[in-house]
C-alpha cells in the first residue's frame, strides 16, 4: 500500500492555493477603490474558507488513519503475543532435539562399546581357534561341569547378541525420534517466519500511514499560516477602506456612549459571553485575540445600530458570518457579526438603535449571539469605553 500520489497532488494543490491567495499590495492599496478593496475581501474571505475546508478535511482524514493505527496496533500486538509463544515452543523443540541428539550420542556410544567387547571375544576365538574352545570345554571337571561351561559360553554369545539388538533398537528409536522432532523444528520455524513476515508486513503499513499523518500535518500547518496570512491581509483592507470611508458627517463625537447593540439583554458585563481578551478560540483551538464583545441572544433577536451612520459593509465576512459594518465618522467603525440575516444594505444611511440585523449564529460560531467590535481609523479597540459597559476577563 502506497501513498506517494496523494503527498505529489497535496503539494501541486497546495502550491496553487498559496500563489492564487490575494494579498494586498500595500503601496497600491491607497489608489484603490472601496468596491475594489471589498471585492479583495471578498476574494480572501472565499480563499479562507477553501482554507479551512481543506484543514478540516486533512483533520479527518489524520484522525481515521489514527483510528486505523489504533486497529492495527492491536493487532500487531495479538500477532506479537502469537509470535512470542511460537518462538517459545520453537525454543523447546530445539530444546528437546539438543537432548535427542545427546541421547543418540550416548546410544551409539553404548553400541559402539558392547560391539567392541563382542570382537574382542570373536578376535580371541579365532585367535585360539577350536582349540581354544575346546580348551574351556577340556578343563571341565564333570560332565555336569563341561554342559555347564557349554552353557556358559552359549550364553555369553546369546547375551552378546541381545545387547547388540537392543542397543540397535535404542538407537533407531532414538534416530526416528530425533527425525520427527527435526521435522517439527521446521515446521515451527516457518510458523515463526510468517509471523515474522506479519509483523514486518504491518510496520511497513504502519510507517506509511505515519508518514502520511506527517504530511496531513504539514499541510495542516501550511493552511493555517495562510488563514492567518489572510486574516492579516484582511485586517489592513479593513484598514483601508475605514479611512476611505470616512464621511464628512460626523455622527459620534465621543461624548457619551453607543447605544447597546441587543436591546433583548440588559447592557452590563453579565450579558457577554466573551471580551476583548486573548483567549482559545471556540471553533479553532488556536491562542488568539478576541476583537470585541460577544453578547448571546435569541436566534432571531433584532440587533440594532449602537450610533447613527453609514452602512459600509453589508453581506458574508470571513469568519464573522453575515455581518455589517457602519461608519460614523470621524475615524470610528462598528461592527456586528455572526447575524443570521441582514435588514440593511451597504450605502444606507442608518439611525442609532435601527434594527439592521437578526441574530444568528453564522461563519465561525457555537451558538447565537452578536459579535460587536468598535474599530477606530481601521484597528480594533476595547469596546468598554465607548459602551460603558466593563470588559470581561474571559
Amino acid at each position: 500500500m502506497k501513498f506517494y500520489p496523494y503527498k505529489k497532488i497535496m503539494c501541486v494543490l497546495l502550491s496553487a492555493f498559496i500563489l492564487t491567495a490575494v494579498i494586498p499590495d500595500s503601496r497600491l492599496v491607497y489608489a484603490k477603490t472601496v468596491k475594489e478593496l471589498q471585492a479583495e475581501r471578498e476574494e480572501l474571505s472565499k480563499k479562507t474558507k477553501e482554507a479551512l475546508a481543506a484543514i478540516d478535511d486533512l483533520k479527518d482524514k489524520q484522525l481515521s488513519l489514527e483510528e486505523e493505527l489504533n486497529t492495527m496496533d492491536q493487532a500487531m500486538n495479538s500477532i506479537q503475543a502469537e509470535l512470542d509463544k511460537a518462538e517459545a515452543d520453537l525454543a523447546t523443540i530445539t530444546a528437546s532435539l539438543e537432548q535427542c541428539q545427546k541421547d543418540l550420542e550416548e546410544a551409539t556410544q553404548k553400541r559402539d562399546d558392547q560391539f567392541e567387547l563382542l570382537g574382542k571375544r570373536m578376535k580371541y576365538l579365532q585367535q585360539k581357534g577350536a582349540a581354544g574352545y575346546l580348551e574351556i570345554l577340556l578343563d571341565a571337571q564333570s560332565f555336569s561341569d563341561l554342559f555347564l561351561r557349554m552353557q556358559y559360553v552359549n550364553d555369553i554369545m546369546a547375551y552378546d547378541k541381545q545387547m547388540l539388538d537392543e542397543l540397535q533398537e535404542i538407537q533407531n528409536t532414538i534416530s526416528e525420534k530425533k527425525t520427527q522432532i527435526e521435522e517439527e523444528k521446521a515446521a515451527q520455524e516457518e510458523i515463526v517466519a510468517d509471523y515474522n513476515a506479519k509483523m514486518a508486513s504491518m510496520q511497513e503499513v504502519v510507517n506509511e500511514k505515519k508518514t502520511l499523518i506527517a504530511s496531513y500535518e504539514s499541510d495542516v500547518n501550511k493552511y493555517e499560516e495562510l488563514v492567518e496570512a489572510n486574516k492579516k491581509a484582511d485586517q489592513e483592507v479593513l484598514n483601508q477602506i475605514a479611512k476611505q470611508q470616512e464621511s464628512t458627517t460626523v455622527y459620534y463625537t465621543g461624548n457619551g456612549t453607543l447605544g447597546w447593540p441587543v436591546p433583548s439583554k440588559s447592557a452590563s458585563s453579565s450579558s457577554l459571553s466573551s471580551g476583548f481578551v486573548q483567549r482559545s478560540n471556540p471553533v479553532t483551538g488556536r491562542w488568539e485575540s478576541h476583537s470585541g464583545y460577544d453578547i448571546p441572544a435569541a436566534y432571531g433577536a433584532s440587533i440594532v445600530a449602537a450610533e447613527s451612520g453609514v452602512v459600509t459593509y453589508a453581506g458574508w465576512m470571513n469568519g464573522y458570518g453575515y455581518t455589517v459594518m457602519i461608519s460614523h465618522g470621524g475615524g470610528l467603525t462598528t461592527l456586528y457579526g455572526h447575524n443570521s440575516s441582514l435588514t440593511v444594505s451597504k450605502g444606507q444611511t442608518v439611525s442609532r438603535g435601527q434594527t439592521i440585523a437578526k441574530c444568528g449564529s453564522t461563519g465561525n460560531s457555537t451558538g447565537n449571539h452578536c459579535h460587536f467590535s468598535v474599530l477606530v481609523n481601521g484597528s480594533y479597540v476595547n469596546p468598554a469605553s465607548y459602551l460603558g459597559v466593563p470588559n470581561v476577563s474571559y
